[in-house]
């Protein structure tokens, strides 16, 4: 056990540094920092699990910084729980459930921590932190080289983008959240099947779908978009992100459904993954299939096969 708790330790640390001094690594594969905590729940057990994060929040305390610590600490326990969960066979549903809950209960829970410690409330806090990533953003860009005039209107743009953001912030913790199981999730599975580890069977993830029941609350957040009182508009824009989040996944679903049937190139794939991420009418379209997959059924999943 202590050679799998100092190994977990070290990657997850490691990990953990590179996305925190690194800007660009740190927008891009903190979803990853979970793995190594699934994995060593699986091959270790829960003991070890938690051990590694316990160190790894140590860790980050030394880093400094109180929003590095709930960013990272929200991480942290989404592995255990993703751990705990496919050790247990929980359905993939309840598991992201779980730990959607518990990312949105901590986040709340930190940020009105840190409130206490400033003197200032919950919303206050929230919108310092969102103004202070706002600002770390327009200097990974200005970085990249982007233009004068577009980082100029970006500034000028900073005070509407983080009025924004506070008000979506429920959306955007829950949305980051099943991005970060989804990911973890693919990860973990081919990592734990390399190394011989058991693995919860999910079935084929390529035929998931969301419960039918969602679309209610879809028409339920396009009508309260559609009320006068700024709340109403709120709640229905952050039920509206996060459906699209879950229809984006049934669209991704059908997409690798048919790159498998029809044995498109791994290389293909790559390739059209790379264009749904980066272009975002590609992605609203693979948002579009599967919402309309609710009453097209593309997949013909559950359908009896036509005789002859």
């Amino acid at each position: 056990m202590s050679k799998d708790l100092i190994t977990g330790t070290l990657i997850t640390c490691l990990a953990v540094t590179v996305c925190a001094l690194v800007p660009i690594a740190g927008l891009m594969g903190s979803v990853f920092i979970p793995v190594p905590l699934i994995f060593y729940r699986i091959k270790a057990g829960r003991q070890t699990a938690r051990l590694i994060a316990l160190a790894v929040l140590g860790f980050v305390l030394l880093l400094g910084g109180r929003l590095e610590l709930l960013f990272f600490g929200e991480l942290l326990l989404i592995g255990v729980l993703m751990g705990e969960g496919m050790e247990r066979g929980w359905p993939l549903e309840r598991m992201a459930a779980a730990v959607c809950g518990a990312a949105v209960g901590v986040a709340a829970a930190g940020m009105w921590v840190f409130g206490l410690f400033t003197g200032r409330g919950l919303f206050e806090t929230l919108a310092d932190g969102v103004r202070h990533n706002l600002e770390l953003t327009l200097q990974l860009y200005r970085d990249m080289g982007l233009s004068q005039e577009q980082i100029e209107f970006l500034q000028g743009s900073l005070d509407v983008i983080q009025q924004i953001m506070v008000g979506m912030m429920p959306a955007l913790v829950i949305g980051s959240t099943l991005m970060t199981v989804w990911v973890c999730l693919l990860t973990a599975r081919q990592l734990l099947q390399r190394r011989g580890l058991p693995v919860p069977d999910y079935g084929a993830l390529d035929h998931w779908k969301a419960p039918e029941v969602l679309v209610w609350g879809v028409i339920a957040s396009g009508l309260l978009l559609l009320l006068p009182s700024l709340a109403a508009k709120t709640v229905g824009l952050n039920g509206l992100a996060m459906f699209m989040l879950v229809y984006f996944f049934q669209g991704i679903a059908i997409v690798a459904y048919f790159l498998r049937k029809k044995q498109v190139p791994r290389v293909a794939r790559m390739v059209l993954y790379g264009l749904i991420a980066i272009q975002q009418v590609v992605m609203l379209a693979v948002v579009g299939v599967g919402f309309f997959d609710t009453w097209f059924n593309f997949r013909k999943i559950g359908k009896p096969l036509t005789p002859g």
